[in-house]
Order: structure tokens, then C-alpha cells, then sequence
């Protein structure tokens, strides 16, 4: 996962608005997209043609206005592949009216998928990975997304191989978990023929809220969080009215839903030293970090 901005409501010379690009199995999906996301991805070397996805969580200007300049770009690179843009209800009617009044017209086709800003929905699923949005608290309709890569099959211990000649469908029980009765009468049971998979992989994107009890439960053991903290705690009152987290609250999301990681973004622009973020985060949640323009990170 690349970030490509961290700012909250304005850009800084330093931090441009929300978005960031997530890779998976080199499916490329653009996760928000504020003012500048065009220019950023080229700063950063990332492909417009190769986004395939792009989730928008809601409509305050610092987290889609980004999205009319870039899909210009797209189309006037000769794109023709569809793209899929999950958003809140509105995200349709202001890309169809921007590109009428200017008389612009895209080379490529465009699905909207509308989300739920009420209850968990599951946007996509293919053999590999889940994708789904849930509520988030904000002062106007807001969804964070969960990417969840599935369980994989067992590994299969090619040394078998080597013994006997098994078919692509033997293989294939095997490592769904079947054992195997080889034809000279040995018994080998799975897990002597089998490597353990690496555990699932899974990446929550927190965008814009205020803390609620719910939102725990619905990422619940997610590896990674990308967290607002527009506000550190001596803010805290801002953040309450205007409904947004502070580092601290961010933290115990991470330390309640049993995450293993934790990014920390969305920065008001009154703070020009980030590292108050962390020492206000880390004492909660040890395994906090600071999301990086420019810096990639491994989930």
C-alpha cells in the first residue's frame, strides 16, 4: 500500500489530501482521491491505467476532488477498460455533471457501485479477496472499506512428487486437505504432505469518524488499520465537534478490534510535527506508525 496524501480538509507544501493506492495480486485500487491525486501518482511512479477500483468513502472535498482530473487523464491516454467506482450516493451525479458542463467525455466506461452508509456491505468478491464497507461516524454519510484476503490453500510438499506420480486432481484434494493412499499401500495424512499457507492478509481503511462503539467489531482482527487522526488530545474538544478521531482514540480502536498494525493519517494542517501523534498513540498501541507520503507499506 502506497500513500499518496495524509492531509485533512486543506493541502500543506508538505501533504497533499486523502488517497492512497493498494496492491493486491497487482490489482491496483485507488482508495479515496482529494485534490492532487493525479500529480502524486506520477510523483510516485504509479500507473493510472493499472486502477482498476476506486473507493471513495465521502463527499467532503478533501477526499474525491481529485477524481475529475484524474479520470480526464485516463481517458485522454486512450483508456478503454471499465472502472468501477464504489461511493456514497452523489459521486455519480457530480463526475456526469462535471464532464457535461466542460463538454468532456471519457473513452471508457464507468460502473458505480453505491454504498451503505448504515450497515456493513459487501462490495466484491473473487477467489482471492473480500471487499466490503462499513459505517463510519462523520458529519455526513461515511463508510470506511475492508479488504480481506480468503484462507489459502495448504502448500504442497513437492517431495511427494518424487515417489509418485500423482494427477493435478490428487494435488489439488491434497492441498484442500484430503490425505493420501499412495498405490503401493503407504498412508501419508495431510499434514505430513502439507506446509502450513501464511495466515491471511486484511486492511481496514478508516476514513473519516469520530470513535463509536461499534466500529471495533467490525474490523475485528484486521492486521492492518489506516486510521484518521486529524487531532492529537489537546484538541480533543475540536475533534468531538467536528467528529473526528484523535491519535489516542485511534489507538485503542486498533488495541479493541486485536489489530497487529497501525497507520496514522488524515493530519490537520495546525500541526507541523508529527511525532506528537505518536507519542500519544504508541503508549496504547505500541506498533503505530506514521503514514508516509511516498512510503510503501507491507500488509
Amino acid at each position: 500500500m502506497i500513500i499518496l496524501g495524509t492531509s485533512s480538509a486543506l493541502p500543506t507544501a508538505e501533504r497533499y489530501p486523502s488517497a492512497q493506492i493498494l496492491n493486491f495480486r497487482e490489482k491496483h485500487f485507488l482508495i479515496d482521491a482529494g485534490e492532487g491525486t493525479q500529480i502524486q501518482m506520477r510523483k510516485y511512479k504509479q500507473s493510472f491505467q493499472r486502477i482498476q477500483k476506486i473507493f471513495i468513502s465521502h463527499l467532503h472535498a478533501d477526499h474525491f476532488l481529485g477524481l475529475p482530473g484524474l479520470l480526464s487523464s485516463m481517458a485522454l491516454l486512450g483508456r478503454e477498460n471499465t472502472l468501477e467506482i464504489y461511493g456514497p450516493d452523489g459521486i455519480r451525479t457530480f463526475l456526469e455533471t462535471t464532464f457535461r458542463i466542460s463538454d468532456a467525455y471519457l473513452s471508457f466506461p464507468v460502473e458505480y457501485i453505491v454504498t451503505d452508509p448504515r450497515e456493513p456491505q459487501l462490495l466484491y468478491e473473487d477467489e482471492h479477496m473480500l471487499i466490503s464497507s462499513f459505517p463510519l461516524f462523520h458529519r455526513i454519510a461515511c463508510t470506511g472499506f475492508l479488504f480481506r484476503e480468503k484462507e489459502k490453500t495448504r502448500k504442497f510438499d513437492k517431495k511427494l512428487l518424487n515417489k509418485y506420480f500423482l494427477t493435478p486432481e490428487e494435488i489439488i484434494r491434497i492441498k484442500n486437505g484430503a490425505d493420501y493412499q499412495a498405490p503401493d499401500g503407504n498412508y501419508y495424512p495431510n499434514a505430513e504432505i502439507t506446509i502450513d499457507p501464511l495466515p491471511p492478509r486484511s486492511y481496514a481503511y478508516c476514513s473519516d469518524t469520530a470513535p463509536f462503539e461499534q466500529l471495533a467489531d467490525y474490523i475485528k482482527d484486521v492486521h492492518t488499520i489506516y486510521h484518521e487522526s486529524t487531532f492529537t488530545m489537546k484538541h480533543a474538544l475540536r475533534a468531538r465537534e467536528t467528529r473526528h478521531s484523535t491519535a489516542l482514540q485511534a489507538a485503542e480502536l486498533a488495541r479493541d478490534a486485536g489489530a497487529s498494525q497501525l497507520l496514522l493519517g488524515h493530519f490537520s494542517t495546525r500541526y507541523t510535527d508529527l511525532q506528537e501523534f505518536l507519542d500519544e498513540a504508541q503508549p496504547v498501541f505500541a506498533n503505530t506508525q506514521l503514514a508516509r507520503e511516498g512510503n510503501t507499506y507491507e500488509i
